[in-house]
């Protein structure tokens, strides 16, 4: 995919994204065109009538839009979008310029398709007819050489997060990410420009948006960032994201304080956690060491120091949005090359543990209609890592997990950050908290299938878990042999797999019975 982008924008190398007239680029191939011929998933449809809803129905979509993702991603001011939404709605929008029509309708757009639960319903409907009203006037706003045409941009990039049927995001954030270079906003301007200070922060804001998209999109593909932390040099901006504006060394060592009340401030704090162990254990230029442990156990101790510190006033649902992406983090932090076997039987029994809290956490995500908003296309992507994660530790490793009750911690340098210990389980508590998970595994990625269209991998998960259920099933039958009685409420049990409630042995055996799942 990398060459293939490289290949697309061949014809920018000539000149870099400051350049007002690209060489090469005419009528018919323009930038803008450029940018979506490399990101288009599936065309987007057109529409006879693209009315605006109700002024009022208009500012509640404005104001959820805010709400929920310019608090985490604040590509947008306040004033900025409901600006756009005065001047399309005064006058019939005589006054409204491309620029307001596309950020007003892609807000639209985010906002209904972040109420979607099933992809064709009629917000889904809705959300791609405002996208496709937005993209009349692509030409005019997706223009490189401004921040204004970079936002547009990363406008795009939160929707094609919520609708990846028709963008691939991760085409867009590299395409946002060479802009953002070409444009100098990873480095802080010189002192000499004397750059005025509302722009100085508009400046620091949007690379920071950047940054956090390139990092999330990023990891949940496992694939390289479209930059180093070493190439940059970004003060924190004042208000949009944080209450300092220290200048951040992202080459210094990882640290954790006490959470800003900032939600986008939080999240960059998580993402240069990541970021950090990410590049020195995957990126990095030297030979990979199968299990560096030492680089993990800080890593993992910073990460959940960081959701500690997440302040009382957190909302729930952003809370646990927050707490399943720490625990996919730490998963991947732990499987060295995907391959959970290789590591030691601590960290084997972190990855089950980690595992557990993360299937318990991102269903109550899912089931929640209100915190479901939060999830994207991203979330499948790391529920199906995690679940493979779970599988490959119960299948490759079935003795670390079933024998080892308190796995020894290895052994540290003097100094080293020691890392989370696992729950102790019995026997009979890791074959629950095993069966118990791989059920929510699948009612998550059932949920997020039906949501974006990924059926056919969460389908060829619920497939592979099967087997292993069955498995897990027969070892947990051999603990207890009740008599078995006449089920009353198969439905309840599921729901209380589902929110891992520990049932009877008699329970079981109906339960698995009634799945089809016998002895092997």
């Amino acid at each position: 995919m990398i060459t293939e982008i490289e290949v697309k924008l061949s014809s920018r190398r000539a000149v870099n994204a400051t350049a007002r007239d690209f060489h090469g680029f005419t009528k018919e191939m323009s930038f803008a065109r450029l940018v979506l011929s490399t990101s288009s998933v599936e065309e987007m449809p057109r529409f006879s009538g693209n009315a605006l809803p109700s002024r009022e129905t208009g500012r509640d979509l404005v104001q959820q839009c805010l709400k929920e993702w310019f608090t985490l991603y604040p590509i947008l001011s306040d004033t900025a979008i409901f600006g756009s939404l005065e001047a399309v709605y005064q006058q019939r929008g005589y006054l409204a310029t491309s620029l307001h029509r596309w950020n007003l309708r892609l807000a639209f757009a985010i906002a209904l398709m972040s109420r979607s639960r099933i992809r064709g319903d009629s917000a889904y409907r809705d959300a791609v007819r405002h996208a496709s009203s937005a993209l009349e006037n692509v030409e005019a706003v997706i223009q490189p050489g401004s921040i204004a045409g970079l936002q547009a941009i990363l406008l795009l990039v939160l929707y094609a997060m919520l609708d990846p049927s028709h963008f691939n995001g991760w085409y867009l954030i590299g395409v946002a990410s060479r802009v953002t270079a070409d444009l100098g906003l990873h480095q802080e301007p010189a002192e000499e420009l004397r750059v005025k200070e509302p722009y100085l922060m508009l400046r620091r804001r949007i690379f920071y948006c950047v940054y956090n998209l390139d990092r999330a999109i990023s990891l949940a593909h496992v694939r390289a960032f479209s930059f180093s932390d070493a190439s940059v040099n970004v003060t924190l901006p004042d208000k949009a994201m944080s209450s300092s504006s220290a200048a951040l060394d992202f080459r210094a060592p990882m640290y954790v304080t006490k959470g800003s009340d900032d939600p986008a401030s939080q999240l960059l704090n998580l993402r240069q956690i990541e970021s950090e162990w990410y590049q020195s254990l995957f990126q990095s230029s030297h030979e990979v060491i199968m299990d560096p442990w030492q680089n993990r156990s800080t890593a993992l101790v910073a990460m959940h120091s960081w959701a500690e510190a997440l302040p009382n006033s957190t909302p729930n649902a952003l809370k646990s949005s927050f707490l399943s992406e720490m625990f996919f983090s730490s998963i991947l932090l732990l499987s060295p090359r995907g391959r959970p076997n290789l590591l030691c039987l601590y960290g084997q029994a972190l990855i089950f543990d980690n595992a557990v809290r993360y299937s318990e956490v991102t269903l109550r995500m899912c089931d929640s209609s209100h915190n479901y908003n939060y999830c994207t296309n991203y979330d499948t992507l790391r529920a199906l890592l995690v679940g493979h994660a779970l599988l490959g530790i119960l299948e490759e490793s079935p003795t670390a997990i079933y024998n080892v009750l308190k796995p020894t911690l290895p052994r540290l340098l003097a100094g080293s950050a020691v890392p989370p210990a696992p729950r102790r389980r019995t026997f009979v508590e890791i074959l629950d908290d095993a069966i118990c998970s791989i059920t929510r595994m699948n009612q998550i990625l059932d949920a997020l299938g039906r949501r974006f269209g990924s059926n056919a991998a969460c389908d060829s998960f619920n497939t592979n878990s099967t087997a292993t259920l069955q498995r897990l099933y027969a070892k947990r039958q051999d603990q207890y042999k009740p008599t078995i009685s006449k089920p009353s409420d198969f439905n309840t049990m599921d729901s209380q797999i589902g929110q891992g409630v520990l049932m009877s042995s008699a329970s079981w055996d109906l339960y698995g019975a009634a799945h089809g799942f016998q002895p092997l």
